[in-house]
């Protein structure tokens, strides 16, 4: 029988044994040992894979590893190994031992015992008395000679052995056996299948059931020393591996059994879950791992040990809550109520809530088990106001407790307002009013102040200890009260949390009443030093607000004896709470000392307060002035005047000159060339004169000179008429005094006659047909133009967006009309004094657009001082005007009733099943002027439910866009979970203001 073998494939031989020399190199492979002494196998190319231990450690010369890693190829090769028997009986039997011998020789081969080699297909045939035996298998080996010489050797050491049929091998054609890289279609059962097609062996302690991607680690309880196995082994009855991926079966030990039951958590050893009931290694660390929110001993993991198989293992796992989940603002003198709960299988010990001994706290009543779940509310309450971090705790079992995942702040804040039933101060008086809040570094404080409802902004924030304890304090401090300071402050309290969120919000009031003397002792030119002089009407005035229902305001002299009641009147403005005294007389009563006089509040018979005191003297002091004076131009002019006393003056007075200009201005005339003075004293008289050195036309006018005395006291008199001065030597003599209310403003010579022109004063037009010319007619007598009173009136009218049209009217003895203001000269105070007048607080000056032709005024001028209507006012007629007005620049006004105004114009709201979506456009005045608004941002705004059920709503989109003076906002709130919405209902929009602690409140309502 002769047996010849065509090898086309070669397998390759592996390291086998249980000592591995430190320096054995894998084939195809490297070795790198690091810095802490690990040796690490890799493969020297990419079309290998490394199969077994990918590090070690080398002790004592021989590495710490069963078996040398392998660097295989990746792409298997098929091997076809055949085999010729000459001279064969071809029965069945006999094909089928012969089939497998020649297997049983070639699973000698090192590559089956390395596992890269298994067999794929086997085939035989047997004809004519000749059998061929077929065995194809694939193989992971790389080095053709090495197969060869692997089968070659096992058939060879069979060829010697005693067996005859052996010994009849043909071995002549293995020298020339070639191997060939093929395709397969698929990887056998203990090889995965890479993602380019190629096969990877699976190591000991893992196994592949069928092909795949993977292979897998022998699960807990099971084994598998062998590569390319296709199952893993289990461990014998009560005992079970550590871990999964074992290799040996030594690993497996003794088993602890856990519970068969687990309330909302799982078991887990090394971070695998274990079934319930499943057995768990000796000296495993077995975690029970809770559901999320749920604890064991206020642990989200509880660690317990499999040390015998009486081990405890607990397997319940609690969840403690508390309600309410948000933090709790009230005030102090309110109780709060917290209600515990814990989800357990079974009744619990009790329920305590945490706090750090700020709070007194007891139970609402006794606590309740049902359906699962154990309850029990508790009342927080404090005496002085306390701040503090709260959770429930529930005993559980006996020495195992939980507390709530979540903790809560209470804030039980007192919040007050000092003085808190208001105060009455004196005028001039510090005054402070002061808003407190418990103070915590848990809470933040935030005030805003009103002074009679309106926004007040003079105010301090700051924190404070007072009396051991330490508040948030914001003051409105007066170092000086004034009567205007008089209100009702309220001071707007918002506790929040450290982050701004809102918590609670409290007002509190204060009035502050204002009481003192309005005006001193005066007279009616607010003079408090005053001399009688005879024949003078002497009445002086005082007056206080605030006195009480029984209270008096009477004269007194400097013994605080009330004088000559009968001279003194009393009037009362009940709705100011305002008290005047008059006392008047024309002689001067011996019985009243000098400088002694004053005014004096009584309650019955005793005085609450004193003004200051008015000096009077009663000697006869008087200044007189001489005759009006005729000059002709060029001459000089003298002026005569007289001061006198009651007794010769070893100080005499100092007498000084004025004259009145066109204006109705006095101005002081100084001593030198052209006005001088000259000063004779006679005894208690002192005469002065004044001489106007070549006098002109300029002269002309009303002169008067007043005197001043030091001592005794310092005295001011005013001479009780003026002189004219008046040139002569024109056609006709010529008097300022005879032009009612205008003035002279130019001089010409006209055919030979002297004309003067005449401008009328403020608030006068010339009559019509008058003519502004004074002139001296035939007869010699002078001409003079007539100015009349001219009566302007306002009203306003609605124009645009833009303000209000301003619509004039005119009216006096010979001039009417009415029409629209040019804005040549208009002002905003002008523009305050219309809107005053129509109803608003404020007003600012505007220009619009009006037809050309209704322009009948311009030039609007307003004196000085308070007025109520632009009846006060004076204007130019337009036609008369040089300057034209174009259509755009018609006078008109804005008035509005506050400082700073915000605009919101809602441009669509809608209210969905669980949302409101809202867009608006935003502006903000101040003094009718639009605000730049880049302060606002998606944070700016706050929306709150403002049904029964009114809740702060969660504004999870906000877009804003600046576009000019306006802001266009887009909001999108979440309605709260079983939030109901009302058929009609409102809400309420908060928008932060562009200043600290400001913001605008608009309303929206729904009707559905």
């Amino acid at each position: 029988m002769l047996l010849i073998l065509l090898l086309d494939l070669a397998v390759f031989s592996a390291v086998k044994g249980r000592e591995i020399a430190c320096d054995t190199v894998p084939d195809n492979g490297e070795v790198e040992i690091t810095a802490e002494g690990v040796y690490t196998f890799t493969c020297k190319s990419s079309n290998y894979t490394l199969i077994g231990a990918s590090s070690a450690r080398c002790k004592d010369g021989v590495l710490n590893i069963h078996h040398l890693p392998t660097c295989v190829r990746k792409t298997p090769r098929k091997t076809s190994v055949t085999a010729r028997y000459k001279d064969f009986i071809c029965e069945e039997e006999a094909i089928e031992r012969r089939t497998a011998a020649l297997i049983e020789v070639l699973k000698e081969a090192q590559c089956w015992e390395a596992g890269t080699c298994t067999i794929k297909e086997t085939s035989n045939k047997c004809h004519d008395g000749e059998l061929i035996v077929q065995v194809q298998f694939h193989t992971l080996n790389t080095e053709a000679h090495n197969n060869i010489e692997a089968v070659t050797n096992a058939m060879k050491q069979k060829h010697k052995a005693k067996s005859n049929r052996q010994k009849r091998f043909d071995f002549s054609d293995f020298d020339d056996a070639t191997t060939e890289d093929v395709d397969t279609d698929g990887c056998s059962a203990g090889y995965i299948t890479n993602s380019d097609n190629t096969c990877t062996a699976c190591t000991a302690g893992t196994y592949a059931p069928e092909e795949g991607t993977s292979c897998l680690l022998c699960p807990i309880g099971e084994y598998q020393p062998s590569s390319l196995a296709k199952s893993c082994i289990e461990c014998e009855e009560g005992t079970t591996t550590e871990s999964k991926g074992s290799e040996e079966q030594w690993e497996c030990i003794g088993t602890c059994q856990l519970p068969g039951v687990v309330h909302k958590g799982v078991y887990k050893v090394d971070n695998e879950e274990q079934a319930a009931g499943a057995s768990v290694p000796f000296g495993s660390k077995v975690i029970l791992s809770c559901n999320d929110g749920y604890k064991f001993d206020d642990a989200a993991n509880f660690e317990m040990s499999c040390e015998n198989p009486a081990s405890t293992f607990y397997n319940t796992c609690y969840k403690v809550t508390m309600l309410p989940d948000e933090n709790i603002y009230q005030l102090q003198t309110e109780t709060a109520y917290v209600t515990c709960s814990a989800e357990t299988p079974h009744d619990i010990i009790g329920f305590h809530i945490v706090h750090e001994n700020k709070f007194n706290v007891v139970a609402g009543g006794d606590r309740e088990f049902e359906d699962g779940v154990a309850k029990q509310i508790f009342r927080v309450t404090s005496e002085k106001g306390a701040v503090g971090k709260i959770k429930c705790m529930a005993d559980v079992m006996e020495d195992f407790f939980e507390t709530s995942n979540d903790e809560i702040t209470v804030a039980l804040v007192d919040v007050s307002i000092k003085p808190a039933a208001g105060m009455i101060a004196n005028v001039g008086e510090a005054v402070t009013i002061t808003a407190l809040v418990s103070y915590d570094d848990l809470i933040r404080a935030q005030f805003s102040w009103k002074k009679n409802g309106q926004t007040y902004r003079v105010f301090s924030d700051s924190q404070s200890t007072i009396e051991n304890s330490q508040f948030f304090k914001s003051e409105v401090v007066f170092g000086s009260v004034r009567f205007d300071d008089q209100a009702t402050y309220s001071v707007t309290v918002k506790v929040t949390d450290p982050n701004g969120n809102p918590g609670l919000v409290k007002e509190e009031h204060s009035a502050l009443s204002v009481r003192g003397f309005i005006r001193h002792p005066s007279d009616d030119i607010g003079r408090t030093y005053i001399v009688y002089l005879e024949g003078h009407n002497v009445k002086l005035t005082c007056t206080y607000q605030g006195m009480g229902e029984s209270d008096a305001l009477l004269w007194v002299d400097e013994f605080n004896k009330v004088i000559h009641k009968e001279w003194q009147t009393s009037e009362e403005e009940e709705e100011k709470g305002v008290t005047t005294s008059i006392i008047q007389f024309k002689e001067w009563p011996e019985d009243v000392g000098a400088d002694k006089l004053k005014c004096a509040v009584f309650n019955g018979a005793d005085i609450l307060v004193e003004s200051q005191r008015v000096i009077l003297i009663s000697h006869g002091y008087e200044v007189k002035m001489g005759s009006d004076v005729h000059a002709a131009p060029g001459e000089d002019a003298q002026l005569e005047c007289t001061a006198s006393s009651p007794e010769d003056l070893e100080h005499p007075p100092t007498v000084t000159w004025y004259k009145k200009n066109i204006d109705g201005e006095d101005i002081f005339l100084e001593d030198g060339h052209h006005f001088i003075t000259n000063n004779k004293l006679d005894g208690t008289i002192l005469a002065s004169t004044l001489t106007v050195s070549g006098a002109d036309k300029d002269d002309a006018g009303e002169y008067y000179c007043k005197a001043q005395y030091d001592k005794p006291v310092y005295i001011e008199i005013l001479a009780k008429a003026s002189i004219e001065l008046s040139l002569t030597g024109t056609e006709c003599d010529v008097s300022q005094h005879e032009i009612e209310n205008g003035r002279i403003v130019n001089e010409s010579v006209d055919g030979g006659k002297i004309v003067y022109t005449v401008k009328c004063n403020p608030g006068y037009w010339l009559s019509k047909g008058s003519g502004n010319q004074l002139y001296c007619d035939d007869d010699g007598s002078p001409v003079y133009p007539q100015c009349e009173r001219v009566i302007i009136k306002a009203n306003i009218v609605k124009h645009n967006d833009e303000g209000h049209l301003l619509k004039v009217s005119y009216e006096s003895n010979s001039w009417n009309g009415n029409g629209t203001l040019c804005d040549d000269g208009w002002d905003d105070r002008a523009a305050d004094i219309i809107c005053k007048q129509n109803g608003f607080l404020h007003g600012k000056a505007a220009s619009l657009t009006a037809n050309e032709e209704d322009f009948v005024l311009t030039e609007l001028h307003c004196p000085c001082g308070e007025i109520e209507t632009l009846e006060h006012c004076s204007a130019a007629r337009y036609e008369e005007s040089e300057l034209p007005c174009l259509p755009e620049e018609a006078a008109g006004v804005r008035c509005y009733n506050e400082s700073l105004i915000n605009r919101v114009t809602f441009l669509n709201a809608r209210s969905t099943r669980k949302a409101y979506k809202l867009s608006m456009k935003i502006m903000v005045l101040k003094f009718g002027e639009p605000l730049g608004l880049r302060y606002l941002d998606s944070s700016s705004f706050t929306l709150t439910s403002s049904s029964d059920q009114s809740v702060e709503l969660e504004i999870r989109k906000a877009i804003v866009k600046l576009q000019g003076d306006s802001v266009y906002a887009k909001l999108v709130a979440r309605k709260p979970k079983g939030y109901k919405t009302p058929k009609s209902h409102c809400i309420q929009l908060a928008i932060e203001g562009p200043f600290q602690n400001q913001t605008f409140q608009q309303e929206y309502c729904f009707n559905k």
